[in-house]
């Protein structure tokens, strides 16, 4: 049985090459969202170092799990008991290309998961090794997957992570003009097929060619807008999530059970799984 808890989205400006100064921001928003009574925390897609870093991505890679901003960051949430999902460029121990990844850490200060992006955007394949998997993991809040940014645009990405049993969806990003028109929906959307709650974090602000689009927001597994903010403004926002509603049994969601009243068999070969 999950309990209703408090989740807390920061949509910040970026700052790209300050892994401290990032690290430490992360920190202060930490503190304030446990004042807040938060229980989770989400950042976007490569906060702690900045997205457009080509230049010195060798430099602001971080090892996992032993590395400083990672330790830095784990022992914050033990002690505050805040999980806190942090995008960062994520090192390959066998020494190939790094991750752009999301680490989720608990309320314990251990690493519940590491999400690396599985599809590239925009060149994003000569920086970074893409993730070979899609998989749902269990929290101390409930079951969730993770998507990051571009990931969340095919409907197969959330769709596989709800048939692993994620009740709740987290959409990190590094989105620019000209898709504002996008994320958005397609969080909507994502929260309407899947019977989950969707969360989607993004930047404001500019950091070298990108003007982000911000419109971080929450949204309920009916579609109902929880929560969302607009496309210039740093801040936070907090939203309650009770992921037992996340169940097509309640209500009038019997009727709208689209995990199983899904028909594969029919479908094209490649989405009959």
């Amino acid at each position: 049985m999950s309990t209703p808890f408090t989740a807390c989205v920061v949509q910040p400006v970026p700052g790209p090459y300050d892994k401290a100064g990032n690290l430490n921001r992360a920190l202060a928003w930490m503190d304030e969202a446990a004042a807040h009574g938060a229980s989770l925390i989400l950042f976007p897609e490569m906060f702690l170092t900045g997205y457009l870093i080509r230049d010195r991505l060798a430099e602001l890679t971080e090892p996992l799990p032993g590395g400083a901003a990672v330790t830095t960051l784990r022992e914050k949430a033990k002690a505050l008991s805040l999980a806190v999902v942090m995008g960062m460029p994520a090192a390959d121990p066998a020494g190939g290309r790094p991750r752009n990844a999301m680490v989720m850490i608990d309320r314990d200060g251990s690493i519940a998961h590491v999400a690396a992006k599985t599809h590239m955007f925009g060149g994003e394949e000569k920086m970074f090794a893409p993730g070979n998997e899609l998989k749902a993991f269990d929290t101390s809040f409930g079951r969730m997957g993770i998507l990051v940014c571009y990931d969340g645009e095919f409907p197969e990405t959330a769709r596989t992570l709800a048939l692993d049993g994620a009740k709740l969806l987290v959409m990190c990003a590094a989105n620019m003009t000209p898709y504002e028109d996008y994320h958005p929906v397609y969080m909507r959307a994502r929260a309407m097929e899947n019977c989950a709650y969707t969360l989607y974090c993004n930047y404001v602000g500019e950091e070298k060619r990108f003007r982000y689009c911000g419109q971080s927001g929450a949204w309920h597994p009916t579609g109902k807008v929880l929560a969302q903010m607009d496309t210039e403004t740093e801040g936070l926002f907090y939203v309650p999530v009770d992921l037992a509603e996340a169940d097509p049994s309640r209500g009038f969601l019997s009727e709208l059970d689209y995990l199983n009243h899904r028909r594969p068999e029919i479908y094209h070969p490649d989405l009959r799984k």
